[in-house]
């Protein structure tokens, strides 16, 4: 009775699978494998090796100038600056010109600034507070350990400076026939000789300037003047300033002596010496207590005369 009881139990069980089986598709079903197993690596592993030795530091102009120099040099400036300030004196002893000998010589400026790229800096003062032809932009360094100020460069104090030791210093005047452009001269540190060498200067025709004057006007080089903006240029070079102002024809065509060019010439004749490199910001300074006092040289102790009157 058992056995027949389980044989029953088995038909249904059977017949209840098979029926699953039959609803569901057998194409239901995939089978899935997964291993634990860790691939073998295609290739041996690199041997190790020792690490590569560290490249050698380039020197650079800088590296040599110790934190001794660097304190004498400011210290050099700061008397530099007090002399100049306090007794009108420039480090050579030339006088520079003052309103007044009666108090501190305020309005003019300075800065401390690498201007060759030899990693110490140049004091460079522009003396604006004096008459036009008083006025004077210098440019010093200092000789260690000579304990030296040498004057690098001496010229009106509108400069301007770039990364490759150019220097260009506008003129004084543009009294001549230059109008819109401003004449300057173009200098470049030589380490040959240790200063600010002159390369040539620019001057222009402006032809507004002088179109009240009809010989003027005819003798204007207008083949030059490829834009047409009633602008030539005058590339200087050499004693340019002993050349007349005009050829003996009095045709005006040789202006002092050099061929009118293009602004795009002129441009491009710039750019050779500059590299098309802009110019530094030189981060000028009131000359007065505060900032002279900050490079650490003591302010000496001046008794000025007293008014007359």
């Amino acid at each position: 009775m058992k056995h027949f009881i389980w044989m029953l139990c088995g038909i249904f069980i059977s017949g209840l699978l098979l029926g699953t089986l039959t609803a569901c598709g057998a194409d239901q079903f995939s089978t899935a494998v997964i291993t634990t197993t860790k691939q073998a690596p295609t290739s041996e592993a690199a041997p190790e090796t020792e690490d590569p030795p560290a490249p050698e530091k380039t020197p650079r102009p800088g590296d040599s100038i110790t934190a001794e120099e660097d304190e004498a040099r400011r210290l050099a400036y700061g008397k530099a600056l007090w002399d100049m300030y306090l007794l009108g004196l420039r480090p050579d002893g030339e006088t520079l010109e003052r309103s007044s000998d009666q108090g501190p010589a305020g309005g003019n400026r300075f800065a401390l600034a690498d201007l060759n790229g030899d990693g110490a800096e140049e004091l460079i003062v522009c003396w604006d507070q004096a008459c036009m032809a008083g006025m004077e932009g210098l440019v010093y360094t200092y000789d260690y350990p000579e304990d030296e100020l040498r004057l690098l460069l001496l010229e009106f104090p509108s400069m301007t400076f770039y990364e490759n030791g150019v220097a260009a210093a506008d003129w004084s005047h543009n009294q001549g026939w230059a109008g819109r452009f401003w004449p300057y001269t173009l200098y470049q540190y030589s380490e040959d000789s240790g200063v600010y060498e002159e390369i040539a200067s620019a001057d222009a025709w402006d032809r507004s300037v002088t179109e009240g004057d009809p010989q003027l006007s005819a003798a204007f080089p207008k083949d030059a003047d490829a834009d047409g903006d009633g602008l030539v240029y005058y590339i200087l070079t050499g004693e340019w300033y002993q050349n007349p102002h005009a050829s003996e024809e009095d045709n005006f065509s040789t202006l002092w002596g050099a061929a009118p060019v293009d602004g795009a010439a002129l441009e491009e004749w710039l750019n050779s010496y500059t590299g098309g490199a802009e110019p530094l910001e030189i981060p000028y300074q009131p000359l007065e207590d505060v900032s002279i006092s900050a490079l650490g040289y003591p302010k000496p102790d001046v008794t000025y005369p007293e008014p007359v009157g």
